[in-house]
């Protein structure tokens, strides 16, 4: 299999992947007024805690206008809070509200409901040959390695 080929089959299972979960949880985006980019950022600032603007956009690779539009918009919505840092108003922390960790909760226990089982099923064997098939892509596109 050459390059293109094996680029052109992760594209379509890592789309496919997507899909099933925006399914999944378009009700609950639509029922707490957000996108599942929204929901994205979201879980990011659930599992790492406060960030920069600036560490959030790498982190989900984006553009930082655009993140930092995203957050104005779930600030207005409640869900994040948005400080300027006193040394440097460029530098924006995002964090969740209460009212963030609550909707995010409820969506990733939607999730785990869902999949629980199914993955529950699998051997840890097979779960080790997931992270490390995505271990090995991540080698393979590290802009640092030659």
């Amino acid at each position: 299999m050459n390059f293109i080929t094996y680029k052109n089959l992760s594209d379509k299972y890592n789309r496919n992947i997507d899909s099933a979960i925006q399914n999944e949880l378009r009700p609950y985006c639509y029922k707490h007024k957000i996108t599942y980019l929204q929901y994205q950022i979201l879980a990011v600032l659930y599992e790492d805690g406060a960030l920069t603007i600036g560490d959030l956009s790498e982190k989900m690779s984006m553009d930082t206008g655009n993140m930092s539009a995203q957050c104005k918009r779930l600030e207005q919505k409640g869900y994040t809070l948005r400080l300027r840092k006193k040394f440097d108003e460029r530098v924006v922390d995002v964090s969740l509200t209460r009212q963030g960790r609550l909707v995010i909760t409820e969506l990733n226990d939607t999730l785990n409901k869902k999949y629980k089982n199914k993955w529950n099923s699998l051997s840890d064997s097979d779960k080790n040959k997931l992270i490390e098939a995505y271990q090995i892509m991540e080698k393979l596109f590290d802009s640092n390695r030659k």
